[in-house]
């Protein structure tokens, strides 16, 4: 069965119609864990989102659909029509914007700034993301040990979280809020796709939304902050984007390793030298910070 026959087939379980009332329009660009499409029930549209091969191991649908009810409140997140706690086949309203990723100017930054505030500020429970058991959990995954490269930043980064960074208060964050899984309706930012949110440091989406460019990270922390960064804030979202590259470095890896890279034709092998090499660069700047070392 096709990822196109699967979706259709959730679309007729969900809303009780024909299979011929069903039209799957498009898939969505972006991510490494999930096949998320475009479909019209009825002329009427949605997004239906199944967990992509291997993904199953790398995220908790029941954790994840805890914190959508949690959020919702907030009316940052697109409806969830249906939710399923066990596979994380997930149903929602489609959200008619253009997603960051795609085109992103000036005046988007105070509108970034205020979505992730709100939800920060909400200070809601919700389960811990839990950092450094879950890079031990991926490491798991994989049949070859990872590089003497990798376990030599991952100490470093270790280092620098004990002795400085477990130290800040943490909250409800997204935990992915890269630019492609933020969506501009016009009035406001809405944030997506919330299968790694978790309790973090709220630096953490920060971080996460220099995925493209990094400088995107730091020029979102002054409206952040309603304020120029210091030197130790300008370090703290770099050492969360270290750890992050060094997640997505094993992420990859595992994902070339279970032949992903020939099924879906991306060099999971390359993207993830790519995320050391990263990492690596994040770190020097980090070595740079007295008060670090």
């Amino acid at each position: 069965m096709s990822i196109e026959q699967r979706i259709t087939k959730v679309a007729t379980k969900v809303f009780q119609v024909e299979a011929d009332q069903v039209q799957v329009i498009s898939r969505f660009k972006g991510g490494m864990s999930n096949y998320t499409y475009l479909v019209h029930i009825q002329n009427t549209p949605y997004v239906i989102r199944i967990i992509g091969d291997g993904g199953e191991v790398l995220v908790n649908p029941d954790i994840e659909k805890k914190h959508l009810e949690l959020v919702e409140p907030l009316e940052l997140n697109s409806k969830v029509i249906y939710m399923n706690p066990k596979t994380g086949v997930k149903v929602s309203q489609y959200v008619k914007g253009l997603p960051l990723s795609e085109k992103m100017d000036d005046s988007q930054y105070p509108k970034v700034a205020t979505a992730l505030k709100k939800l920060h500020k909400a200070q809601l429970p919700g389960h811990d993301y839990e950092l450094k058991m879950r890079l031990r959990r991926y490491e798991k995954l994989l049949k070859s040990a990872p590089s003497t490269q990798y376990y030599v930043l991952k100490l470093q980064w270790l280092r620098m979280y004990d002795n400085y960074f477990s130290n800040f208060p943490k909250v409800l964050c997204h935990g992915d809020a890269q630019r492609s899984n933020l969506v501009d309706s016009g009035d406001k930012i809405y944030l997506l796709d919330w299968e790694f949110a978790g309790l973090n440091d709220p630096f953490y989406d920060i971080s996460s939304f220099g995925n493209i460019d990094f400088e995107d990270a730091e020029k979102l922390l002054s409206f952040y902050l309603e304020r120029k960064p210091n030197t130790m804030e300008l370090a703290r979202i770099r050492f969360y984007r270290m750890y992050q590259v060094l997640q997505w470095h094993i992420v990859a890896s595992y994902k070339d390793e279970i032949g992903l890279s020939e099924k879906l034709h991306l060099d999971f092998k390359a993207i993830s030298e790519r995320y050391l090499k990263l990492a690596a660069q994040f770190y020097n700047q980090l070595k740079e910070v007295d008060v670090l070392n």
